[in-house]
C-alpha cells in the first residue's frame, strides 16, 4: 500500500489488523479502496487515547474519594441510611420486607456453603420472585458445585431464567434489592455470620452494586444439575472474556487491568491459563485473537 498498490480484496491477509490499528483507513469516496495513514498521527492517536484512559481512571478515583468524604467516620444505628442488624432473624425480617416491595432485581452473594434445608425453604419464595419478573442473580462459593442443596436450587431457578455463578476464594456477601436496599455482612466483627448492616444510603448502595458487579464478572456460570454431575463449562471465564474484549478493541493490558481492578500480573496469569486450555503457545496473541474473533463465547456476559 505504501508503494501505491491499493487492494480491493476484503480478505487480504493482514488487512483487518491494519484497519484495527488505524494504520490504514477506508477511502470515503471509493469504499473498496484504502488509504495509508501517517504513522506519526496514528501514534499520537493511540498515545492520546491511553492518556484519556488514565485521566478517566484518575477522575473515578477522585469521585470515590469525594463519595467517602461525605460519609461519617462511624455511622450509628438509624443514621445516614445505615442500621445495625444484631441477628440473622433481624436481617431476614428486613430482607423479607424489602422483597415484598421489590420491583426490578435481587442480587445476592453467599461466601459460605448453605445448608440444604435453607435452600429448600428459600426455593418457593425465589421462584415467586422470578414469576413476578424480577432479575435474580446469585453467587455461591465454588464448593457449592459439590453440594446437593445448592445444586438443586441452582437447577430449578436457572430453568426459569435466573442466573447463578460460583466464585473461588473470599468475596463480599450481600443481598442487594433494586437500587434502594442492601444488607451487607458485618466486617467489623471478623468471621461473623450473624450480624450485618442494612444500608439505604444512595452512595453506599451504588458502591455495593459496583462490588457485586466486580464479583459477578469474576465468577463462573453454573446451571446446577444433579449432585456429582460435571458442570457445563466454557473455555473462557467472565474475567478472560473481559480481557479479550478489551484487547480486541485495542486496549493495552495495563489499562484493562486497571479497569478490572487487578494487577497486570494477575491479568497475565488469566491469559496464560487460557492459552493452556486452548492448547496454544503462551503469548501467541495472533492465534488467540483469531480464535476469539470466531468464538461463540464472545457473546457471553
Amino acid at each position: 500500500m505504501v508503494q501505491g498498490e491499493l487492494t480491493q480484496r476484503s480478505d487480504e491477509p493482514g488487512l483487518q489488523d491494519l484497519l484495527d490499528s488505524s494504520l490504514i483507513v477506508r477511502n470515503i469516496f471509493e469504499t473498496d479502496l484504502y488509504l495509508v495513514a501517517d504513522p506519526f498521527q496514528v501514534w499520537r492517536y493511540h498515545v492520546n487515547r491511553e492518556r484519556q484512559g488514565l485521566a478517566e481512571s484518575l477522575a473515578r478515583m477522585e469521585a470515590i474519594e469525594a463519595l467517602f468524604a461525605t460519609l461519617p467516620a462511624r455511622v450509628e444505628a438509624g443514621e445516614s441510611g445505615v442500621s445495625f442488624l444484631a441477628s440473622k432473624d433481624d436481617a431476614n425480617a428486613e430482607i423479607i420486607k424489602a422483597l415484598e416491595r421489590a420491583r426490578f432485581r435481587v442480587f445476592t452473594s453467599h461466601h459460605m456453603v448453605r445448608p440444604k434445608k435453607a435452600m429448600e425453604d428459600s426455593l418457593p419464595r425465589d421462584l415467586e420472585l422470578i414469576e413476578r419478573g424480577l432479575a435474580l442473580r446469585t453467587i455461591f462459593v465454588a464448593e457449592s458445585r459439590g453440594r446437593d442443596g445448592e445444586a438443586m436450587w441452582a437447577t430449578e431457578v436457572t430453568r426459569r431464567g435466573a442466573e447463578v455463578r460460583t466464585l473461588q476464594g473470599n468475596f463480599r456477601r450481600m443481598v442487594l434489592i433494586d437500587d434502594t436496599f442492601v444488607v451487607l455482612g458485618d466486617y467489623t466483627r471478623p468471621a461473623s455470620a450473624k450480624t450485618g448492616w442494612k444500608v439505604e444510603h444512595d452512595g453506599m448502595l451504588a458502591f455495593a452494586a459496583a462490588v457485586f458487579e466486580d464479583q459477578w464478572k469474576r465468577a463462573d456460570p453454573w446451571m446446577g444439575g444433579e449432585l456429582g454431575e460435571a458442570p457445563t463449562e466454557t473455555v473462557t471465564t467472565p474475567m478472560t472474556r473481559s480481557i479479550l474484549s478489551g484487547l480486541s478493541r485495542g486496549r493495552t493490558q495495563a489499562s484493562i487491568a486497571n479497569e478490572l481492578g487487578v494487577s497486570t500480573r494477575t491479568l497475565t496469569n488469566h491469559l496464560t491459563r487460557l492459552y493452556e486450555r486452548l492448547g496454544f503457545e503462551p503469548g501467541d496473541q495472533f492465534r488467540l485473537g483469531r480464535w476469539w474473533a470466531t468464538s461463540e463465547e464472545r457473546h457471553l456476559g
